[in-house]
C-alpha cells in the first residue's frame, strides 16, 4: 500500500515538472514567421489593420508598415515581448478596451507563446512576405 502511494505521489509531483520542461524546451524553438507567425496574424488581427481598414492606424500587411506601428507608435520591438504592443495587448482582459483581438475569443495561449517567442527572437520577417486577408471577409 505504501509502495503505491509514493508511486503515486512521484507521478502527481514529477508531472508538473514534466510539463514545464516541455514548454520551456519549446521556447527555444526558432519561431518561423512564414509558418508560424503569418497565419496567426492573417487570421486574428489582419481583419481590421489591413490597408482598407487600418485601425488605429496600424496595418500588419508588410513588414515595412507593421514595423512602423500605429498612432501609439511601434508595436513590434525586436527582442523585447515586454516592450512591444503587439503582444502585450494579447495579454489584457477582454474588460480592457485596447485588449486584442476585440472579440469574446482571446488569442490561444499557444498562439500567444508564438508571438511572444517570435519577437523575443528578434521578430524576423522575410523581406518581401506579405500578409493576405482570406478571401471570405465581408470588407
Amino acid at each position: 500500500m505504501k509502495r503505491k502511494l509514493l508511486s503515486a505521489i512521484v507521478v502527481v509531483v514529477g508531472l508538473p515538472a514534466c510539463v514545464i520542461l516541455d514548454v520551456e524546451v519549446l521556447k527555444n524553438e526558432p519561431v518561423d514567421f512564414v509558418s508560424d507567425v503569418k497565419p496567426i496574424l492573417e487570421s486574428r488581427c489582419l481583419e481590421c489593420h489591413h490597408s482598407r481598414y487600418v485601425f488605429a492606424g496600424l496595418n500588419l500587411e508588410t513588414k515595412k508598415l507593421a514595423m512602423k506601428g500605429g498612432r501609439s507608435g511601434p508595436v513590434i520591438v525586436p527582442g523585447a515581448p515586454h516592450k512591444s504592443l503587439l503582444h502585450k495587448v494579447l495579454l489584457l482582459g477582454h474588460e480592457n478596451p485596447i485588449a486584442m483581438p476585440p472579440t469574446p475569443e482571446k488569442l490561444e495561449r499557444e498562439h500567444e507563446q508564438i508571438i511572444h517567442d517570435w519577437i523575443l527572437q528578434g521578430a524576423d520577417w522575410p523581406d518581401g512576405v506579405r500578409l493576405v486577408p482570406p478571401q471570405d471577409w465581408k470588407r
